[in-house]
């Protein structure tokens, strides 16, 4: 029998796996579960008490907080009383928070406490899932017995309204129904269980940290759910460490930065050691590496190679795989592209990477790389029932049930967005001939030099990145002789180059103004992108003193760079690299390491600190 909306899913796991554990949270003192019985019965209870508040089929109601339990539970509830849920990230300001409410004509929404409450413009059309010292309407108390609360709504419905965190202008409604995430949600099982060792199961522990605002971890939470495995929730970047170690996950859903600084550290912490002990390491990632390679061509591989990769199974890629648990078989990895290098790192360690491709407004998966080989450098085959085509100036078309109506309130956007039955995604791309997509970058960022070549920034800035010495960068050019970089510097890294060059005493600020750090960042930047064309590699870097965020309007809420905020607040600094004498090497004013913190920053230095600690411990012995 088809499934005719999300909640109808959740039920037949339900039926089947009643005493199975669902979700997996800390209380405060333990780790607890929550059935599948118990889940539904919650969602249940929490519908009913939304009813009595008087939502009605069709209304929208947002959704304000942090991963967590209460999360998946009030998207549930919404959709049982047949209504449609915003999600809100809790991170953005308030004014964005106003508008989003205002503009999908939400008629209330659940906050995750007082603290981010203030935020939405009706304070008394707020539900709180932390109750606060003041009388506010409490989630857990809106829960009521009764008669079950079954949702009419079908595959043709809207289920949900997420607003797109656009790098330019204010941010737009996707309008996605029941069928987009569902025919989303097949689609990505069907690809899964062809391919061995890739199928979900209740066996499965599936860890969540990811914002579920983004469509990504809900639709892959959902996904989860419906296969009946367990979800865990991270108690907060912090607990990330000791969460991995507790909860043993065997899946995850991630984005590439935390594996691009993971590798990163992991490089520059084992750089330090004797040449002896940095032969060790890498050469069990080179054996690891070239296992990949045989299955990536079809050919047995040779049995030197399975016997060494047995060696350094035990001897290293054992101590990186137990610092995320010892269990982690797959990770989901979509929001941006993922190095090459770093897939076949973590391939090579024994934790594949499956890099997927797609947008808020296709629900959100286009195409997947799967097990058993994934092909790094390329995100996958399309789904089953998603078709891709690449249009004349490159830009890449798709089409299929994932793929959204439109955008809410925005008739004229539609119509841009979709041409001849084609929705037009805005990146650029190209398909091999045996269907794999690769993806290049934005269409409205590719950077056209003043010579007529054509650089994809997004490339660059991956191959930047892979630099320990660098945080961030911003590819800038367009228009412009050659290709330069806006670059945030790790602080701490920062801070042992002074050590060891006898400038301990001076403070980040001041440092950045160094000669002497410009001429060593410039030889990272030179090492990272040797293998680019010679036109593709920066030729001038300035530092930006604190990193890009999402507080100071710099970031979208999914952490992609606002080109033009950023170009509009660093533009003295911008303009002195293309004019000869103006050179210097830092912008304007001061920052304290770690004064501007965001989500990921914290996770991956927590995430890579586990990781290094089993590296120094494989290494030192």
């Amino acid at each position: 029998m088809a499934t005719d909306n999300l909640v109808q899913r959740l039920r037949e796991t339900a039926e089947h796996h009643p005493d199975h554990p669902a979700q997996r949270y800390w209380d405060g003192t333990a780790w607890r579960d929550r059935t599948y019985h118990q889940l539904w019965d919650a969602v249940q209870g929490i519908a009913r008490g939304l009813k009595a508040l008087g939502i009605m089929p069709g209304d929208r109601v947002g959704l304000l907080a942090r991963t967590r339990p209460e999360w998946i539970i009030a998207d549930l509830a919404i959709w049982c009383c047949d209504a449609v849920t915003v999600p809100i990230y809790p991170s953005i300001p308030a004014d964005q928070v106003h508008y989003i409410v205002e503009d999908s004509g939400a008629e209330w929404v659940i906050a995750e406490n007082e603290a981010l409450a203030v935020k939405a413009p009706h304070s008394d059309r707020v539900i709180l899932i932390e109750p606060g010292p003041s009388e506010s309407r409490s989630f857990l108390s809106l829960s009521l017995d009764g008669p079950p609360m079954l949702p009419s709504r079908g595959r043709d419905d809207l289920a949900t309204l997420v607003y797109t965190s656009g790098t330019t202008g204010l941010p737009k409604g996707v309008m996605l129904t029941h069928g987009n995430i569902l025919s989303n949600i097949e689609d990505i099982a069907l690809t899964m269980s062809r391919d061995s060792g890739a199928e979900v199961t209740p066996d499965d522990v599936a860890l969540s940290f990811l914002p579920l605002s983004h469509i990504l971890e809900r639709t892959t939470h959902h996904f989860f759910l419906g296969e009946g495995a367990v979800v865990a929730y991270a108690r907060s970047t912090d607990d990330l460490p000791d969460d991995l170690l507790a909860i043993r996950p065997t899946l995850m859903v991630s984005v590439p930065r935390v594996f691009e600084k993971i590798y990163a550290r992991v490089q520059a912490q084992v750089g330090s050691y004797s040449a002896f002990q940095q032969r060790i390491f890498r050469a069990g990632v080179r054996i690891g590496e070239a296992r990949y390679q045989y299955f990536q061509q079809g050919r047995p591989v040779p049995t030197w190679i399975q016997q060494q990769h047995r060696l350094y199974d035990r001897l290293v890629y054992q101590k990186i795989r137990q610092a995320v648990g010892g269990r982690l078989r797959m990770v989901i990895s979509g929001g941006a592209p993922l190095a090459p290098e770093i897939g076949l790192f973590f391939f090579a360690m024994g934790v594949p990477v499956l890099e997927g491709y797609g947008l808020t407004e296709t629900a959100p998966v286009l195409a997947v790389n799967v097990l058993p080989v994934p092909r790094y450098g390329t995100v996958g085959r399309p789904l089953p029932r998603v078709q891709i085509a690449i249009a004349e100036d490159g830009e890449i078309l798709a089409r299929g049930p994932n793929v959204t109506a439109g955008y809410w309130n925005l008739p004229e956007d539609t119509k841009e967005a979709f041409q001849d039955g084609w929705f037009h995604t805005g990146d650029v791309g190209t398909l091999t001939p045996d269907g794999f997509l690769k993806v290049t970058d934005r269409k409205k960022y590719l950077i056209v030099l003043s010579t007529g070549k054509n650089v994809a920034p997004q490339a660059v800035e991956q191959k930047l990145t892979l630099s320990p010495l660098i945080e961030q960068a911003v590819v800038l050019g367009n228009r412009r002789k050659f290709i330069s970089a806006l670059l945030y510097l790790d602080p701490a890294l920062v801070q042992e180059w002074a050590r060891l060059n006898g400038k301990a005493n001076g403070d980040y600020a001041t440092l950045l103004k160094d000669p002497a750090l410009m001429a060593h960042a410039m030889g990272e930047v030179e090492r990272v992108s040797s293998d680019l064309a010679p036109f593709e590699r920066p030729k001038k870097v300035r530092f930006i003193p604190e990193p890009l965020a999402q507080e100071t309007g710099e970031l979208t809420a999914s952490l992609k760079v606002k080109l033009p905020v950023v170009e509009a607040k660093y533009r003295q600094l911008i303009d002195s690299i293309y004019h000869e004498g103006e050179v210097p090497a830092a912008a304007a004013g001061s920052a304290t390491p770690g004064s501007t913190h965001w989500m990921p920053r914290t996770l991956l230095a927590v995430v890579a600190g586990v990781v290094l600690a089993l590296v120094i411990r494989f290494v030192i012995g």
